[in-house]
Formats: structure tokens, C-alpha cells, sequence
């Protein structure tokens, strides 16, 4: 991989992440400790090669609300290509009929592992602060006129782009556990942009949805959404480039995505 496209990735990892502080401490003497396990995905495109990674965290919380990260481990995901996506200069071009199906292993089996089976996370997490981030272009005259731009697809967790063809305008659409949300038009580029939306927790079971592209804020609609977003730990199978429930297809190029959904499973 080189510097550049390092460099984005890991400012789009700090972004994500800020939303969940976690503080390396010491836990109070006779404190009992919520375990947790967190998970997220990372996709680039080094080398003229697919790398998308299962990313684990485990942790716990002590008595005065520290999380204390105690395990880190990345998973090799394994995907498949469909069509003819060409990868080139670390990004990957999608032509409107092409896309990667990658099987996301067991989650809850792979904490299990890695806690040596003393942590024991259930079947679905909940969505603490769900985010996706990438940098990609839109192609602005796309063989697919009408579509949805569907850029990352999981039963629970979609992300599309569409494209109104005639004014090269395009938006910022999420979906969580069903519950979804738009973002304002904005101007695609023939550059890279680097697009994020972030769910945040304003109370308990709302969250505002923020998206941005570049530097641009763009208003949601709409301005808030109720959780929880409850989100599978089980094997399951991510598309990125297609969505099989609309038969759509993603138009441009993708350097990264990072699709953490702050899923925190306690045991």
C-alpha cells in the first residue's frame, strides 16, 4: 500500500473511532468489569489486489467508565469477484455489472476463540454509533441511467449512492436494521471524495444522522432516527458494489471503505 492511500485510511479510521473513547487504565480494586467485543470491516485496494478485513476488538469497561481495549485482531474476509472489476493504482473500477461478494465469517464463534471461550457475546449486537466512510468517485455517466448506486449491502447494514444523471448530483443514503436515512445532494467530482455519514447517539434510542462529503456538512432526512440497531454476529454475506435485493449495481471507483457500526456485544 502506498503512503497516500495509507494516510487516508487511517484519518478515516480516527474519524470513525472518535465517536467511542477508549482509555488504556487500571482496573479499580474490587471493580467488576463489563466485558465487551466490538467489530468492523476494512476494505482497500493494495497491491492491484481486494484486502477486506474483519476487524475484533475486546475489551471491558471498568466501575468509572473506562473501556480498556485488552485484544486486537484483524481477519482475513474472503471475497469473490463477479463480472470484471478491474483494480488498478489501489482502487477499484466497477462497470455496472460487476462487484465483490465476500463471506464475513462468524463473529460471535471468532470472540468466543479469541477469548479462549470465556466471553460469550449473543447472536446480535447493538449499534452504538454506526458509521461507514470511504473514498471512492461516482461515474458520472454510468451505463445503469436509473439506480440506486448501491455501494455496500448486508441484510442489516446497506449504503447507496444515486445518481441524478442530469445534474450530476448524487446522495448519501444508509440503512441500519431497517431504520434508513438520506442525506442533501452534493456534486460528484472526476477525483476521489471522501464521503462519511455518522448515526449520533443524542439520547438513549435517538440518534441524528450527519453525513459529509469532503468538507461539505449535508442536512438528513430525516434529522433523526430511532434505535436500537440491532445488527448480526453471525456468518453472513457482504456485497460491496451490488445490492441483491434491488438486482442494482455500483458505477465508479473505490480506494477504501470502513463500515464500523460501533456493535458492542457484552458477556
Amino acid at each position: 500500500m502506498n503512503g497516500k492511500w495509507f494516510g487516508i485510511r487511517l484519518v478515516l479510521l480516527i474519524v470513525v473511532l472518535a465517536g467511542l473513547t477508549l482509555v488504556l487504565g487500571v482496573q479499580a480494586a474490587g471493580a467488576t468489569p463489563t466485558r465487551w467485543a466490538r467489530w468492523w470491516t476494512d476494505t482497500s485496494f493494495p497491491n492491484n489486489g481486494m484486502d477486506t478485513d474483519l476487524v475484533i476488538q475486546l475489551g471491558y469497561t471498568t466501575q468509572n467508565g473506562q473501556n480498556v481495549i485488552t485484544q486486537q485482531q484483524s481477519f482475513y474476509v474472503s471475497c469473490t469477484a463477479v463480472g470484471n472489476p478491474v483494480i488498478q493504482g489501489g482502487k477499484a473500477t466497477f462497470n455496472g455489472s460487476s462487484y465483490y461478494s465476500c463471506a464475513l465469517p462468524n463473529i460471535r464463534d471468532l470472540v468466543a476463540w479469541m477469548s479462549n471461550g470465556t466471553l460469550q457475546i449473543g447472536d446480535e449486537c447493538a449499534a452504538k454509533r454506526p458509521a461507514l466512510t470511504g473514498s471512492l468517485t461516482i461515474d458520472g455517466t454510468p451505463n445503469n441511467l436509473v439506480g440506486d448506486n448501491p455501494l455496500f449491502y448486508r441484510d442489516d447494514i446497506q449504503f447507496s449512492l444515486p445518481l441524478k444523471v442530469s445534474n450530476q448530483n448524487a446522495r448519501l443514503v444508509t440503512s441500519f436494521d431497517g431504520v434508513a436515512a438520506s442525506s442533501d445532494s452534493f456534486a460528484i467530482t472526476a477525483g476521489d471524495q471522501t464521503v462519511t455519514a455518522v448515526y449520533v447517539r443524542t439520547n438513549p434510542n435517538t440518534f441524528a444522522p450527519t453525513f459529509t462529503v469532503d468538507s461539505l456538512s449535508l442536512v438528513s432526512t430525516p434529522p433523526t432516527v430511532n434505535g436500537p440497531f440491532m445488527l448480526s454476529n453471525l456468518a453472513s454475506t457482504i456485497y460491496i458494489g451490488y445490492s441483491p435485493a434491488t438486482g442494482k449495481y455500483f458505477e465508479g471507483t473505490l480506494t477504501s471503505l470502513l463500515v464500523d457500526p460501533v456493535c458492542v456485544g457484552t458477556g
